[in-house]
């Protein structure tokens, strides 16, 4: 009975540990205490090996932006067509300098034109960049890719320097710091542009526009007088940028249709100088040679490809008169305007223009020619004069008569003249301070006699002079203009004869009958305006330089600039900055344009 007890106490017992077992396994199979531990572990991993990840993916695309970059910089460098370097030789040097493998000479392709006038570079790269976690999912290498293609291409350029040559511009050194300004920017231009390529026209302007008789003979006119070629303009004609040549030859009468532009009168109205063929300030400079007058040299230089030949005429320019930005702006528009191309085929056959401007001005739907107009001012417009049409015809006689006698060659002497007054039917003769019912000189005639060819008369009624002299003869408005200023008219030859208030009347411009202020300054920045829109919607570039200009003139063309930004403000030697700025700006326009 023992025994069993004893074996029975035993199992008892391995019974409680099975079940003490058992219950603690199933607690701890119950038990969530840690679980995370080994889910944060496993996320842990995973972030550090997508962390890797984004910074092989960072590493790459620092490369590749590095590699892009450096082949633009490269094919850009090696297109300039004033690099002198082997254009694939410059590409690998950039990569080089950048730290990085060089493309292959198969993966850099250069064309170029023959003259150098164009450069296409295309340069393609990669390059492999080693994994340091992506490895990890078998990918071992990134291969960075670069691309690029560069051209600078010179198309067409035609180009008007328009300058103000105003009196002003002889103050404060102006004129004379404006001269190597604007060389330099010729000599810059006929650097950056391939021969034959290029055409600049200057127009100096002041208070007119003189296009000189060479290019005034492609124009119909209404011809009163031929010492000096100025056009004035009608308000329409500042609203377009074009012009209306004749349609005949040179030396033929217009044809039916062609427009006929009004000829400004050749006078002065400004001084009071009666010998004005040398010391007179005219509205439209005299067609002489600059020996004879400086003025001359203020006319338009058109349609030129000769750089030595376009310094020259900046080196010769003199300031003097008043300011007509408008009339400048209308010549230099004019200039690039394709209704000019007749003149210029007449240019080539005459030659006096190059072969090579064939077809300029070029139409403006052409885009590979880039026209622009650099129009420079130191002030602001002021008044333009105008004859009235009864005292600018030569077909009407004037009121002057002049004694024809050689005594009176080059002579300033007002006894020369003879005053015709309609109301007395009588002739005022200053040589004998009375009224006649003939001109000095229209005395009756007696005896003549000829002695080698030149026969001399003797006119019994002009006892007053020495006796032997040939007839007087009426003088033109024309012929009293170039021998005399209006003011000078006034004041020794109707003074004398009618008084002050008479006098008066022809010096104040409202009542003036004789020289009209056709055109003032605020109508003047009307037309100059209308014509800078009018080039603007064609697509002419216009850049604008203020030197040491006025409020109003800085206004003015900051107005007509293409953009503010191609407005200039300039004083002193800076000027040439200006102009260099300008070449380099045009220079760039060609590249993108």
């Amino acid at each position: 009975m023992s025994g069993k007890l004893v074996l029975r106490g035993a199992e008892t017992e391995r019974d409680g540990l099975r079940a003490q077992a058992w219950r603690r396994a199933c607690a701890f199979r119950k038990q969530e205490d840690g679980s995370l531990l080994i889910f944060g572990l496993f996320c842990f991993v995973m972030m550090l090996l997508l962390a890797g990840v984004a910074l092989d993916v960072m590493r790459f695309e620092e490369l590749r932006t590095t590699l892009q970059n450096t082949t633009d910089r490269a094919v850009l460098a090696a297109a300039d067509l004033r690099q002198t370097l082997d254009p694939k030789a410059v590409v690998k040097d950039y990569f080089a300098k950048a730290g990085l493998a060089a493309p292959a000479d198969s993966d850099i392709v250069v064309n170029q034109g023959n003259f150098n006038e164009w450069r296409t570079v295309q340069a393609s790269v990669h390059q492999d960049m080693p994994t340091w976690f992506m490895n990890m999912y078998g990918i071992k290498t990134m291969t960075t890719p670069g691309a690029g293609t560069a051209e600078e291409r010179i198309g067409q350029v035609e180009v008007s320097l328009v300058l103000d040559v105003s009196g002003s511009m002889s103050n404060n050194n102006k004129l004379v710091n404006l001269k190597p300004a604007a060389k330099s920017f010729i000599d810059q231009m006929f650097s950056q542009v391939e021969a034959g390529k290029l055409s600049m026209s200057i127009v100096p302007y002041s208070t007119q526009v003189s296009v000189g008789p060479g290019m005034m003979q492609y124009f119909a006119n209404t011809a009163e007088q031929t010492n000096s070629s100025c056009l004035e303009f009608g308000a329409s004609d500042f609203t377009t940028t074009a012009m209306q040549p004749k349609t005949t030859d040179v030396g033929q009468p217009a044809a039916p249709g062609d427009r006929v532009y009004q000829r400004n009168g050749h006078f002065d109205p400004f001084y009071t100088t009666t010998s004005i063929e040398s010391q007179g300030l005219w509205n439209c400079p005299p067609d002489v040679s600059a020996a004879q007058n400086a003025n001359n040299n203020r006319t338009v230089m058109a349609f030129s490809g000769d750089q030595t030949a376009l310094k020259a005429k900046i080196d010769t320019l003199v300031a003097s008169g008043n300011t007509s930005i408008d009339l400048g702006m209308k010549w230099g528009s004019a200039l690039l305007d394709p209704s000019m191309n007749p003149v210029v085929t007449r240019m080539i056959a005459a030659g006096t223009a190059s072969a090579n401007f064939a077809s300029r001005p070029y139409p403006y739907s052409n885009h590979e020619v880039l026209k622009v107009i650099v129009l420079m001012t130191d002030g602001e417009n002021t008044t333009e004069y105008k004859l009235r049409s009864a005292y600018e015809n030569a077909v009407n006689p004037s009121l002057l008569r002049r004694n024809s006698a050689s005594t009176y060659n080059n002579s300033t002497s007002v006894n020369q003249y003879s005053l015709w007054d309609a109301s007395k039917n009588q002739y005022w003769v200053f040589a004998l301070g009375q009224w006649r019912a003939q001109a000095w000189g229209d005395g009756v005639t007696t005896s003549c006699t000829t002695k080698k060819g030149k026969t001399t008369c003797t006119d019994t009624n002009d006892t007053g002079y020495d006796g032997v002299h040939p007839m007087s003869r009426t003088m033109t408005w024309p012929d009293v203009w170039k021998a005399m200023s209006i003011n000078y008219f006034a004041r020794y030859l109707i003074y004398p004869v009618y008084g002050t208030s008479t006098y008066n009347s022809w010096l104040t411009s409202a009542s003036n009958p004789v020289a009209n202020t056709a055109v003032v300054n605020t109508t003047m920045d009307t037309y100059t305006l209308s014509l800078c829109s009018a080039a603007k919607t064609q697509g002419v570039k216009i850049f604008t330089i203020g030197f040491e200009a006025s409020t109003a003139g800085q206004n003015l063309l900051t107005a007509c600039a293409t953009s503010p930004a191609h407005y200039y403000s300039a004083a002193g030697v800076n000027i040439t900055t200006a102009f260099a700025s300008i070449a380099s700006s045009i220079n760039k326009l060609r590249l993108t344009h």
